[in-house]
């Protein structure tokens, strides 16, 4: 995930000079540790009965229940590990009530990513089925790695360029690409392209570098957290993506005057000086903080270690600051049903959730209990984490030859 040259270097001096979560609303939240005992947790889903699933990138899937840490993994699927390989995203099925599915995005070797689908049976993953396989990885870098369903029931995943920046521009490879599928792993029939044989891709979008994650609001606008590069080329994007989109890497990186021309469609943030390797992200529909939170979207930046806050007016970001700052490697960001954020630690093993102090009054609902803050259920669940490796000056030279210059703002 990470292609800076002093990747190691970084992560040290950042990890260094932390000395705690702060708000940058101090009288309004607070941080506290939800759960902890894990180790290098990856990603997480909430269970509508408030469990909470949790990815350990090395392969193990476990579970909290009650505020408890399971002894038993509920799976143990077989992971690459290398580089940024391993167990990279989780996703319940938007029925899982009725059939019990729980999703993983898997590096199963160097040559090979998959979606797997469990059935949850008390706790314990069954049935192991493979969904798709034979998703591309390099077995090093850029592997993508997140699934999520979509408001219709579409299942979405994301594939970085693999370490070869023209992946993302090859119809042909699902490298650097946004896909769409349908649960049982076929190809939707208004999929926007076709093959040679008229047969439907599950490309939705191309031209990404490495859309770690993505989120989708209410109402199913399609949020991807596209990560930056390096040095003075490197831009992190927010990308409000549609069906069919080229959003023009490695053509471009960050905002292009001449996109529409070219054929791109140009991020709605790009950032440089503030952090570098987006990642879990949630656009909040909550009911829990101040109403100026309302269809805010919120993402972690991994370097600079804290939430940032995205406020809209329309589809255009007007406003983007720091939220809360953080420590130990934050990896995912998630809403829980309690309205408050969670998110990840890679370092440490734990699981965090920013608590506002000042909750609003709540509007009694069949579907939101905040009588314990211990059970908890995600709604526009997104975000997880990004992945403890280096990468070599080679990779990083590729990648920049195939750059051009952008700016940072719109």
């Amino acid at each position: 995930m990470f292609d800076r040259l002093a990747f190691a270097i970084i992560t040290s001096l950042v990890c260094a000079q932390s000395v705690g979560a702060q708000t940058a609303y101090d009288d309004e939240f607070s941080v506290e540790v939800f759960t902890e005992g894990l180790v290098q947790p990856i990603a997480i889903a909430y269970a509508p009965d408030g469990r909470l699933f949790v990815a350990e990138r090395e392969g193990a899937i476990r579970v909290v229940e009650n505020g408890v840490l399971l002894e038993e993994p509920f799976a143990q699927p077989e992971v690459f590990t290398e580089g940024e390989c391993g167990l990279l995203s989780l996703a319940l099925s938007p029925d899982f009530e009725n059939d019990d599915y729980i999703y993983g995005f898997v590096t199963v070797s160097d040559k090979e990513q998959r979606i797997l689908r469990w059935t949850d049976n008390d706790n314990v993953g069954e049935n192991e089925t493979v969904i798709r396989a034979n998703l591309p990885t390099s077995g090093t870098v850029h592997n993508g790695g997140c699934i999520r369903f979509a408001p219709d029931g579409t299942l979405y995943f994301s594939i970085g360029d693999i370490g070869t920046p023209e992946n993302s521009q090859d119809i042909q490879s699902l490298a650097g690409k946004v896909c769409r599928i349908n649960a049982d792993g076929s190809t939707p029939d208004d999929n926007p392209f076709e093959t040679p044989t008229g047969a439907k891709r599950a490309t939705f979008a191309s031209g990404f570098r490495n859309p770690f994650r993505f989120c989708f609001s209410p109402d199913g606008q399609l949020f991807v957290m596209d990560v930056g590069s390096s040095a003075e080329a490197q831009r992190e994007e927010i990308n409000l993506v549609k069906a069919g989109e080229n959003h023009g890497w490695p053509e471009v990186e960050g905002f292009s005057e001449t996109a529409e021309a070219d054929g791109f469609t140009n991020p709605i943030l790009a950032y440089h000086d503030e952090g570098s390797s987006i990642s879990g992200s949630v656009f909040y529909d909550g009911q829990r903080y101040a109403t100026e939170f309302d269809n805010n979207l919120f993402h972690i930046d991994y370097v600079t270690q804290a939430i940032f806050r995205a406020v809209f007016d329309s589809d255009e970001i007007v406003s983007h600051e720091i939220f809360v700052e953080l420590e130990n490697g934050p990896v995912d960001l998630a809403l829980g049903n309690d309205g408050n954020l969670y998110y990840t630690e890679l370092f440490s093993g734990r699981i965090m959730r920013v608590v506002t102090n000042n909750p609003r009054e709540q509007r009694p609902t069949a579907d939101l209990d905040l009588s314990d803050d211990e059970g908890t259920d995600m709604r526009g669940i997104c975000g997880v984490g990004m992945i403890h490796s280096g990468i070599t000056a080679m990779m990083m030279m590729a990648a920049l030859a195939h750059r051009r210059r952008a700016s940072t703002k719109r």
